[in-house]
């Protein structure tokens, strides 16, 4: 933000509800971009006053349209610029002179074409505005709306139309989806409160609309579609904000691939990828993830129409295969299927005309004269929070003569929410026939078993004060990351340490001579590694020689490692398999915890698990134990709990370690974590500071 988070949101507070817009770039031609704005604010049915700026006109869609900005009559709040961006900023500085709040940038042209001159005009533009105090959404964008107030400012399809007003507020870095999301909400008979399109975000971005819209009152469910977070920090407290408010938030992330963590110095920064931060991120946040426009749009829609729920998810279907899908999908998105309480199948046990009761209910197994008890049994379980009922799209009884009644009753008698997913689905009549009794009709089954999940999901905790920082050398910790370089293997073994990471016992020697006496000393054999300037990692340069028995092969590493500053020598530690741990830290994401299978095949199998930071212990371990490495070290072959405990040990101390040090940190890697029958030991380590991104490995 260029200025206080007050007059942010005071300036977002005009941007949705002004009292005075203004229009530039009004044409003649209806198709030019000015004039489809200016036509849809004024079709929009918005109160407040419209003013078109545009040379030739007196008139435009029944609007007073006037020369220049300085001949509105008075001081303007909301400036819309559909003007060729290279006269932006000269535009912002008459803009200025009538009083103008917030200007929206439509052009294109700036930072996101990748050019110098695009690069540099966003830079003038973000300048500009700042001394003027002028805020800016975009450039490069196609507007905002506000559907409670009937702000139609922009120019997407959607703007042409009178959106429904509802509770659900669109934040998205793409405009052009924008009738896309509204199209589906609208099928889903769900509405919006506000839109935004953000842009290159010059100056507002993605999260001050995030903020803006957690304290709008009608906005009960924000649903992004972003691109990348300016701040991951800052989007987890606006995250726990809006649970601690009782708002929801589901995101889209584009763009999910890691080609940008390619060229990372740390293997942690490179196996991260955003797919897995931004999962993480969300997570911690308390913010639902959805994977495809429907799945955002109808996630929203079921958060919009029931908020939260506690429990988990029955379902009924009206076919076995119905109910073998359905638990398919809720394994794949992790929604919970509870089993059903001993007293709720003896209750319905009655009714069973063959086969065995479980959840999903398939009710083509009771007797169909009896069945119609069963929803309600079924809704009235202690373990079930919310429903969803998968019927056929051609026949909604589905062979049950009253279905919709039964579960209607369900629905009224329980309390609890109860959608129906109907493939391919209803005539109006019909699912109106539903809505009267409080249920909601979708047609996508994945979408709306994945939504059903985030309605489920138990409200996040603050982050506030969970690590416990340990006694590591604070001191030490910031002199060498202030060197702005990759720290050598030494180095960072005897940082780690000093924050309670076990490592390998480490001898830094200069010649031969003292290689020998140091592997004399720890006990052959050992494992010699050239610590050279500028080379992180060693295998790769040919800096390592293990299982070392005797000076004579001492003496051979040695000659093949060339000019070396430094050797280091360590014992040689076998172990029953290798892991790796570490830290990433990137701005869009925050600081991230990373675990998984290590050694040669961190980056050739790429199993592996992260946490945003801070992470709880229970968080650790549920996590962990969900992943390839923990599966590994839960396993009955595997013998004894000591490797697992000290990995959660070592991903704890990992924590405290960049929680002191997170101004400085960049990355972490241990790798090889070498996992012992009596725990786990660091053979290997990388510490990254911030100011050392670029330096070659």
């Amino acid at each position: 933000m260029l200025v206080s988070d007050s007059a942010t949101i005071a300036a977002l507070r005009t941007l949705f509800d002004p009292k005075v817009v203004a229009v530039v770039g009004v044409s003649r031609d209806p198709i030019k971009r000015g004039r489809q704005v200016i036509r849809n604010v004024m079709s929009g049915g918005f109160a407040g006053r419209v003013y078109g700026v545009g040379r030739g006109l007196t008139e435009a869609d029944g609007a007073p349209c006037l020369p220049d900005l300085q001949s509105i009559p008075e001081p303007v709040d909301v400036a819309f610029l559909a003007l060729a961006a290279d006269t932006a900023c000269e535009t912002l500085r008459q803009c200025k002179t009538i009083g103008v709040k917030v200007a929206i940038v439509g052009a294109a042209g700036f930072a996101e074409n990748g050019t110098p001159d695009g690069i540099a005009r966003q830079a003038e533009l973000r300048k500009v505005a700042a001394e003027l105090g002028i805020r800016i959404v975009g450039p490069n964008c196609n507007g905002i709306y506000n559907a409670h107030n009937g702000l139609a400012l922009g120019f997407n399809a959607a703007h042409a139309t009178k959106l429904a007003p509802g509770n659900i507020a669109i934040l998205s870095h793409s405009g052009a989806l924008f009738s896309v999301m509204a199209g589906y909400l609208r099928t889903l008979r769900a509405g919006i409160s506000l839109f935004v399109s953000a842009g290159n975000e010059a100056d507002l971005d993605l999260l001050d609309y995030l903020e803006f819209a957690i304290e709008h009152q009608e906005t009960s469910v924000i649903a992004l579609l972003l691109d990348a977070l300016s701040d991951g920090e800052r989007f987890r407290r606006l995250g726990e904000r809006a649970s601690a408010a009782g708002k929801r938030i589901v995101a889209l992330k584009v763009g999910v691939s890691d080609l940008g963590a390619r060229a990372a110095l740390a293997h942690s920064s490179r196996l991260a990828g955003s797919a897995a931060a931004y999962q993480a991120l969300f997570e911690a946040s308390g913010v639902a993830a959805a994977t495809t426009l429907e799945g955002l749009m109808t996630t929203a829609a079921v958060l919009g129409f029931y908020g939260r729920a506690a429990g988990g998810l029955g379902a009924f279907t009206t076919s076995g295969a119905g109910a073998s899908l359905v638990a398919d999908i809720a394994a794949r998105h992790g929604v919970p299927l509870p089993e059903l309480q001993q007293d709720t199948l003896a209750s319905i046990s009655s009714h069973l005309q063959f086969s065995h009761a479980g959840n999903p209910v398939d009710l083509g197994i009771f007797e169909r004269g009896r069945s119609g008890q069963v929803p309600s049994l079924v809704a009235a379980d202690p373990a079930i929070g919310a429903m969803v009922a998968l019927v056929n799209p051609l026949d909604p009884n589905s062979g049950v003569p009253t279905l919709t009644e039964d579960l209607a009753l369900a629905r009224q008698s329980s309390g609890k929410p109860l959608v129906v997913v109907v493939p391919g689905g209803l005539p109006s009549a019909q699912v109106e026939r539903y809505e009267a009794a409080g249920m909601h009709v979708f047609s996508d089954t994945e979408s709306t078993v994945a939504g059903l999940g985030a309605l489920l999901a138990p409200p996040v905790a603050s982050s506030q004060h969970r690590v416990d920082v340990s006694s590591g050398d604070a001191a030490l910790a910031a002199s060498l990351l202030g060197q702005g370089r990759p720290l050598t293997e030494p180095e960072s073994l005897m940082l780690l340490g000093s924050f309670g990471v076990r490592v390998v016992p480490t001898v830094v020697c200069r010649d031969l001579d003292q290689m020998i006496a140091a592997a004399d000393k720890l006990g052959w054999p050992v494992v010699a590694k050239g610590v050279r300037a500028g080379v992180a990692h060693k295998t790769e340069a040919g800096l390592v020689r293990v299982d070392l028995r005797g000076p004579d092969a001492l003496r051979a590493a040695y000659a093949a490692f060339g000019k070396c500053e430094q050797v280091a020598i360590q014992p040689f530690i076998r172990g029953k398999a290798e892991a790796i741990v570490g830290v990433t830290w990137s701005s869009d994401v925050g600081m991230m915890l990373m675990a998984g299978l290590g050694g040669i095949y961190a980056e050739a199998l790429r199993e592996i698990v992260m946490w945003s930071v801070p992470a709880t212990a229970e968080e650790l371990e549920r996590k962990l134990a969900a992943s390839a490495l923990g599966r590994m070290l839960a396993s009955a072959r595997w013998g004894g709990d000591a490797a697992r405990v000290a990995v959660l040990d070592t991903l704890q101390r990992l924590q405290e370690f960049a929680s002191v040090t997170s101004a400085q940190l960049k990355a972490v890697d241990v790798n090889p974590l070498i996992l012992l029958d009596d725990g786990a030991v660091a053979v290997d380590a990388l510490v990254v500071p911030r100011m050392s991104e670029g330096v070659a490995a």
